[in-house]
């Protein structure tokens, strides 16, 4: 969204204003109702973190409702919360700063273009994460603490003039009385007890919010390890609360949640050593204030709610966490070339590294994506120019390269390609066996290389049949708040409304819906959940993503990915990553993706961070199966599978290389780290331009790319290394498949019969009503047309007969 209104708003008052901010005409309006009423309320409907530091402008407006997109129905219970029928209990997802601007990550965002020597415009765009892990409350609250504390060189820091309302903070009709705080500790995991309860005079919802501080110590500066003064790591709510009733709420964490990412000394995981604070808080800055408080400081926080936790290790531990807990694959730095040229934010000097825009205006080019001021036109008004930096030669040289950054030359591959083999074998005979099953090779050999090219270059919003091996046609449903096709129709809240609410029942739910409409309307796998983080309030899709904060992110995609798994929907978890801004994305033909530069701490606790919980903690799901036995029986079976089945890679770039076709994210992190076996498909390749390409995708560790137009891929069937990446691209997409809803209702000895698919029925169905409707419309006009020209005409004919009696009378 525009961080200038320069190019939209027509007075000079309003050009300098951001989207975030309300214009002149707005405040009239605020004014009025402010002037006019005693108890005024504000209604939000928006899904990002206004700038609501004008509230203070206005003392009849009394309280703020903020109404994200709700879905088909949930409008309806916007009067009962008016009625005082529903007691609201949902809590910010992000930190509602009072000029979104100031923030670090704010300093790179938007409108940045490379140039070349000669200042001419590349043709690639860049953004430059400078802000590191300090993105939302982990930035205010951090730097809060150490201006508290005196450290940090935190300047003249004044959170209540930077912060309206802190993440997590949410009001309700009635209050409620927290007592018996404990923090137990069963080998490495903490449970967290504390008895709620409601000391109003209305039912009503409390949320707990467990945070944790680790250590900043003397190893974390030497190294540049960042870490922030409290961070999230699990929440639960409370029932239904009638007045005077109490609660036990219980919510656990892993030691795990405790590590921070050392990609400089250690370059894995590591757990400091030293006392590490874990509190119940209602909001983040509660929660700061509530370890400052414990710590000595004079704040307003309650050290009751407070324990400390001093793990077994005495110095840094650097193995504990240096191996994967579910692959047990190394983890080292994947990402050192995706860390640019910029000086990183840190808290050990906060005022010397606080970012600046990584860029000049140019002042020949104002910005057609809405940058900040950051100039002034020739008249001397404030203008919006486009940022740009000149890249060398090298540089250009990588953005314009189709290399994955896969370590093995395709010279060294030299499988021989087999295509259309009788082995008798079909898709429903793999449900439920393993990955690495050997019937998989019989199976893959009996695909032809038109196979290869199709189900490579042209898999979007589903993907199509093969009958020699009774694949059916997958449908695969868009949007993160339902499912826009193969469904009931049915469009439910936004992920940032189920975030709000903090109720991890509630998403588990969400998940159960959308596998429920999925077994009505056909649909096989689900292009969702997005998990890409609120960097900003400016990022075009916060509707589409859940928060500012990785771990609830995470939690609420998990619940959800695992429920709608075991009605047989697999989810493609999107977009991974670092897809965190539209603007220069990539899309639209002509764009490049954008470059985007990060420190691996900050990918790796912050931006991929919703992924990896994804991985770990969703899960396996039941799968029932019918397996035949050695003697020719068939009997029930049932098996175990991952209920994270597939990645929707991204259209950004991960420094200078494409995300969809990057071999460290998909290879390194995705396949060899966390040991996903799963499907991995491209953003839409319909819009984007040709550096998506099937190729590269396959050689990163990428599968499909998701293309419904004409299918442009050249598979090139005698290139052994072509053949090597595309057989394990269709081996994953083709195990999802097997052990999806797609195969349910099938046994050993099935024949598929391909026929019309509901996808394509509904589209010749849209078509259809709507050039009926068109028709229609032109019909209607011509009748009309026709039937006043003749109105016209009778008109015309009387006037005349009149006129001539009127003479003959004379």
């Amino acid at each position: 969204m525009p961080r200038s209104m320069y190019r939209y708003a027509s007075s000079k008052e309003d050009q300098v204003k951001s989207y975030l901010e309300p214009d002149s005409t707005e405040l009239e309006i605020l004014q009025y109702i402010n002037d006019n009423f005693d108890n005024g309320v504000v209604v939000v409907n928006t899904a990002s973190a206004l700038n609501l530091g004008w509230l203070k402008q206005f003392p009849n407006i009394k309280s703020v409702l903020f109404v994200p997109s709700t879905g088909t129905y949930g409008t309806d219970s916007l009067a009962a919360i008016f009625s005082g029928e529903v007691n609201p209990s949902g809590k910010t997802v992000d930190t509602f700063e009072a000029n979104s601007l100031n923030s670090p990550a704010a300093q790179n965002f938007g409108d940045y273009q490379y140039v070349d020597a000669d200042g001419n415009y590349t043709g690639h765009a860049y953004v430059s994460y400078a802000e590191g892990i300090y993105v939302g409350y982990r930035y205010y609250e951090t730097r809060y603490e150490d201006a508290v504390l005196g450290q940090g060189n935190a300047g003249d820091f004044d959170y209540d003039s930077e912060v309206v309302y802190p993440f997590g903070y949410g009001l309700s009709y009635t209050s409620f009385d927290w007592a018996n705080y404990k923090t137990t500790w069963d080998g490495n995991t903490c449970t967290v007890s504390i008895d709620v309860t409601n000391a109003g005079n209305v039912a009503g919802k409390d949320v707990v919010e467990v945070y944790a501080q680790s250590p900043y110590t003397d190893y974390d500066r030497a190294n540049g390890v960042e870490k922030s003064a409290v961070q999230l790591v699990n929440y639960g709510k409370t029932k239904l609360l009638e007045p005077g009733e109490t609660q036990t709420v219980t919510v656990t964490f892993d030691q795990d949640a405790l590590k921070a990412y050392d990609a400089n000394g250690a370059k894995t995981y590591i757990l400091d050593a030293g006392t590490y604070y874990i509190t119940a808080a209602h909001d983040s800055h509660d929660a700061v204030n509530n370890v400052l408080a414990a710590k000595g400081s004079n704040v307003s926080g309650n050290a009751a709610l407070v324990n400390s936790y001093v793990p077994s290790n005495t110095e840094v531990d650097t193995t504990t966490y240096a191996t994967d807990s579910k692959s047990g694959s190394q983890v080292t730095n994947l990402f050192d070339d995706a860390k640019g040229d910029i000086t990183y934010l840190t808290r050990a000097d906060w005022e010397g590294t606080f970012p600046k825009h990584d860029g000049e205006p140019d002042e020949n080019n104002v910005s057609t994506w809405g940058a900040e001021i950051n100039g002034t036109d020739a008249d001397g008004n404030p203008a919006a120019y486009t940022w740009v930096k000149v890249a060398d030669s090298s540089l250009v040289e990588k953005l314009n390269s189709l290399d994955s950054g896969n370590p093995v030359d395709d010279s060294a591959i030299t499988d021989t390609p087999v295509y259309g083999k009788d082995n008798s074998v079909k898709l429903i005979d793999l449900r439920g066996k393993a990955y690495d099953d050997p019937m998989w090779d019989q199976l893959l050999d009996e695909l032809t290389a038109d196979d290869y090219r199709e189900l490579i270059g042209h898999s979007g919003y589903g993907s199509e049949f093969i009958q020699s091996i009774g694949k059916p046609f997958n449908i695969d449903a868009d949007t993160a708040a339902g499912l826009i096709y193969g469904g009931t129709g049915m469009m439910f809240c936004s992920p940032v409304v189920m975030a709000q609410t903090w109720n991890q029942e509630l998403a588990t739910a969400y998940g159960t819906m959308i596998g429920n409409e999925a077994n009505i309307g056909g649909t096989t796998g689900w292009y969702a959940p997005s998990m890409n983080i609120h960097r900003t309030p400016f990022t075009g899709r916060n509707g589409e993503y859940y928060s500012e904060d990785p771990v609830i992110s995470g939690t609420v995609a998990s619940l959800e990915i695992k429920a709608a798994a075991e009605k047989g929907v697999y989810s493609t978890i999107k977009h991974f990553a670092l897809n965190d801004q539209e603007n220069h994305r990539g899309d639209g033909g002509t764009e490049r993706g954008c470059a985007t530069w990060a420190n691996e701490q900050a990918i790796r606790e912050v931006f991929v961070k919703p992924f990896d919980i994804c991985m770990h903690s969703t899960g396996a799901v039941d799968e029932n199966y019918v397996e035949k036995g050695a003697d020719g029986s068939y009997s029930m079976a049932m098996t175990k599978v991952d209920a994270c089945q597939a990645i929707m890679s991204a259209f950004n770039r991960v420094g200078a290389t494409w995300a969809g076709g990057n071999y460290a994210l998909l290879t390194g992190l995705a396949r060899d780290e966390w040991g996903f076996n799963g499907w991995i498909i491209t953003d839409s390749a319909n819009s984007a331009g040709p550096y998506m390409d099937s190729s590269q995708m396959i050689r990163g560790g990428g599968d499909s790319r998701l293309r419904s137009n004409e299918n442009n891929y050249t598979y090139d069937a005698n290139n052994s290394a072509e053949y090597h990446y595309g057989r394990e691209a269709i081996h994953h997409l083709l195990y999802v498949t097997a052990n999806s809803k797609a195969m349910e209702g099938a046994m050993p000895g099935s024949v598929y019969v391909p026929g019309m698919q509901v996808i394509t029925k509904v589209t010749i169905a849209v078509n259809v009503v709507s050039i009926g409707l068109i028709a229609l419309v032109f019909w209607t006009g011509w009748r009309n047309h026709k039937k006043r020209a003749a109105e016209r005409a009778a008109a015309a004919s009387a006037t005349t007969s009149a006129a001539d009696g009127d003479g003959g009378e004379a």
